[in-house]
């Protein structure tokens, strides 16, 4: 059933029009992944939808009571607003107070699954990673039949991420989703959306299927353009020659050669590879030794030391607040560890591609930012083009020059930053999350930099196919301040997660026969007979409680639930995790009491 459709939509921002005559329906409960280049107007395509914005032309018609939720790029902040506070924080939620209270609490608990366990958090305590995580709780826990999600990923740590991907994927809420992370896309899509050069092209089925019908819808229209071009040709050859007669057969061929030159789509400009040019690296690059930092006497790291050698390519994961970017600014020298010592080799240029941007002036113009670097760029060996140039290789057009940095949308700032960055010729990459806000089309050019790039990448980053692709050892964050080193890609870091994971549950969930035998050799171990009893039942015990922990997650998948029993269902969740976690220790320690 279409439950929202657009009829001859067009729109511009600034004169300058995004999507022109846009006709496209949605079918309930269908999910849809949006792609586009950085600047295309995914957003703005989301608010339009969302009712927030109204097109310039055409219509947007909605089913009666379409319910919508919402998950913005940046969360907005009020001050002094709690974490609970924020779920119906821009007025929008149920009538119906039992709903509303439904809602709460379902909120709740997915807060408290994402770390969250605090509700009455101020909001502008939280750190990026937390705020972010607060808003898609608030996003899944609204009734509603369509979700707007635009860039839900960024600032989230994979593990939430993998999380978010399972929710998506068994949601019964239909989705219009604007994200980079390409996994996402290929695993919970039916529909992906393409904006291009002011129309949007659907596509039925997931991201591989996108891709390779966008493939073929490229080739065909390369070859008509190819056939426009020829025909073109021939009937410009006829009016250079000249006719001497102005028959009207000759008025009617000249005017078809109007309509050829008027027909003919602009060819599709396409970013150019980033430059390549580099200073030379030697032997020692970057040396950490003891590095130390705490906060408020909380360890973020706690000793670490480190032999980076050239070309090294690290990737970094971990928990939100485990201490990832703080990491990242001690090596940069924004921020001095507590002890310990960073020590750069003579050769090594750094280029730190952070998370914001913020130290730099948004009232600069596109242009201005880039010539206080250089009057020319360096693109490789051998080659060199003016500021001006350079931009327009990195789709900056000359209209765009004069803007201020603040005007840019998210992915055009992230793209100019990028590119700024990079010209300085580096040999020593430091990427915070690189991909928030860039669009596909640049992750791809950026990636292909990468593979090439000859000097050493120490990159924080949460797209798991960027990841496997070009890391090829992991600094592992354990939130506790410390860190453990895994030599091989994140897929080779999971498979390793997955196999140590299954050699220890046994232990950690031991079978009850196994148990039993166990038991019957503890009395010569120290053990005794009430505590032989307890070791023996402990396994059928933790097994039946997390039985109903697993019932009661899938109970709290379900869109409508009685608030009561929800509230109920909520404290026993609580109850038995805390209870299944106080058995296993339990277990343990009289196993390893007995000798096993």
């Amino acid at each position: 059933m279409n439950i929202l459709s657009l009829s001859a939509v067009g729109k511009a921002v600034g004169g300058e029009p995004l999507f022109e005559d846009v006709t496209i329906g949605f079918e309930q409960g269908e999910k849809v992944g949006l792609v586009g280049r950085n600047g295309s107007g995914k957003t703005t395509l989301l608010r339009m939808l969302a009712g927030e914005i109204e097109p310039d032309e055409g219509q947007i018609v909605r089913s009666r009571g379409l319910r919508f939720a919402a998950l913005p790029q940046r969360p907005g902040v009020v001050t002094g607003m709690t974490v609970a506070g924020f779920l119906y924080a821009d007025g929008h939620g149920a009538d119906e107070s039992e709903e509303q209270a439904a809602a709460l609490q379902r909120y709740r608990a997915i807060c408290d699954q994402l770390g969250l366990h605090d509700t009455t958090q101020q909001l502008q305590t939280l750190s990026g990673g937390m705020l972010k995580k607060a808003a898609v709780a608030r996003c899944l826990a609204l009734s509603s039949d369509v979700m707007i999600l635009d860039e839900p990923t960024n600032h989230l740590d994979i593990n939430t991420v993998t999380w978010l991907e399972q929710q998506l994927k068994t949601s019964a809420s239909g989705f219009v989703l604007v994200t980079h992370d390409r996994y996402i896309l290929d695993a919970v899509c039916d529909t992906i959306l393409e904006i291009d050069q002011r129309r949007i092209y659907r596509y039925p089925g997931n991201y591989s299927t996108y891709l390779q019908r966008r493939a073929e819808r490229q080739n065909q229209s390369d070859r008509a353009q190819q056939h426009r071009i020829a025909t073109l040709r021939t009937e410009l050859e006829w009016l250079q020659r000249g006719a001497k007669a102005r028959t009207g057969k000759d008025k009617q061929r000249k005017q078809r050669i109007g309509a050829l030159l008027d027909s003919g789509e602009e060819p599709e400009a396409r970013m150019q590879p980033l430059p390549t040019a580099q200073r030379r690296l030697g032997k020692k690059a970057l040396e950490l030794n003891d590095v130390a930092k705490s906060y408020d006497s909380v360890p973020v790291i706690s000793g670490f030391s480190y032999r980076f050698t050239p070309g090294e390519r690290v990737g970094i994961i971990g928990p939100n607040g485990s201490g990832k970017s703080t990491f990242l600014d001690m090596i940069a020298g924004r921020t001095r560890p507590d002890r310990g010592t960073v020590e750069p080799g003579e050769t090594t240029v750094f280029a730190y591609f952070d998370q914001t941007g913020a130290r730099i002036d948004e009232e600069l113009t596109a242009l201005d930012y880039m010539k206080h670097h250089a009057e020319r760029i360096r693109i490789d060996r051998d080659t060199t083009v003016s500021v001006e140039q350079f931009l327009e290789r990195f789709l900056f057009p000359r209209s765009m020059f004069s803007l201020p940095l603040a005007r840019l949308s998210g992915g055009e700032f992230r793209r100019l930053y990028l590119i700024r960055l990079l010209a300085t010729a580096p040999n020593f990459l430091l990427l915070d999350e690189p991909t928030n806000d860039l669009d596909i089309d640049t992750l791809r050019v950026l990636e292909q930099y990468l593979e090439d790039f000859d000097g050493c990448v120490l990159m924080v980053s949460h797209d798991r196919a960027l990841l496997n692709r070009l890391t090829d050892s992991l600094f592992i964050f354990g939130g506790d301040g410390s860190i453990r080193l895994f030599s091989g890609s994140y897929e080779d870091y999971c498979r390793a997660e997955s196999s140590s994971a299954a050699a220890a549950a046994p232990r950690r969930k031991p079978p009850a026969a196994t148990a039993a035998r166990s038991a019957g050799r503890a009395r010569s171990r120290g053990l005794t007979f009430r505590e032989q009893r307890e070791y023996q039942l402990l396994p059928d015990e933790i097994a039946v409680e997390e039985a109903e922990i697993e019932e009661l997650e899938t109970r709290f998948q379900q869109t409508t639930q009685d608030p009561v029993q929800l509230a109920q269902d909520t404290r026993r969740y609580h109850e038995l995790r805390s209870a299944v976690e106080e058995k296993t220790a339990r277990w343990i320690e009289l196993a390893e009491r007995a000798g096993e």
